[in-house]
């Protein structure tokens, strides 16, 4: 019975120190690269205007990214566009590719400041903007994957796709 007993906390020992030793090098998941690919008008009325973000998504490990969860901020141009949580379900293959998109309601009344700098001296057709977010996977043990990116995006080819 003491032979159990001590085999028992050894083992025990022996699983803290391997769980130990593998937080204090931590898994190592390299971050995404997320980057915004379009964005489109789907509803407007006096109240709200319903937008649809579309995203494009590189995992370069190598392991797939089962994604459950996108946390988002995005900014256009120094200011707050949209941000939030959304509920999904997609994997992003090992050193694959793939994308996504997001449905944002904004009310127009909150968000007329920021459409009026947008378009302030007429309609452009560049404008900048900044992504950052974390990325919920259904890893054991992993936290949230931040990601961050910016670039320009196209806002008159983003709209004539619209009408093609």
């Amino acid at each position: 019975m003491r032979q159990i007993e001590i085999f028992c906390k050894y083992y025990l020992l022996s699983a803290v120190a391997s769980l130990s030793a593998c937080a204090g090098t931590g898994a190592v998941i390299d971050s995404p690269i997320v980057d915004l690919t379009g964005i489109e008008l789907t509803a407007a009325n006096f109240r709200r205007q319903t937008f649809l973000l579309s995203f494009d998504i590189s995992n370069p490990n190598p392991f797939p990214l089962p994604v459950t969860a996108v946390e988002y901020q995005l900014v256009f141009d120094d200011e707050k566009f949209a941000g939030g949580e959304t509920q999904g379900s997609f994997t992003v293959p090992a050193r694959g590719d793939d994308s996504f998109a997001i449905s944002v309601d904004l009310d127009i009344l909150s968000s007329a400041t920021y459409l009026t700098s947008l378009f302030r001296g007429g309609f452009r057709e560049n404008v900048s903007y900044e992504l950052q977010g974390n990325l919920t996977v259904d890893i054991p043990f992993v936290k949230p994957i931040p990601f961050s990116s910016s670039g320009i995006i196209n806002m008159t080819q983003t709209a004539s796709d619209q009408f093609d």
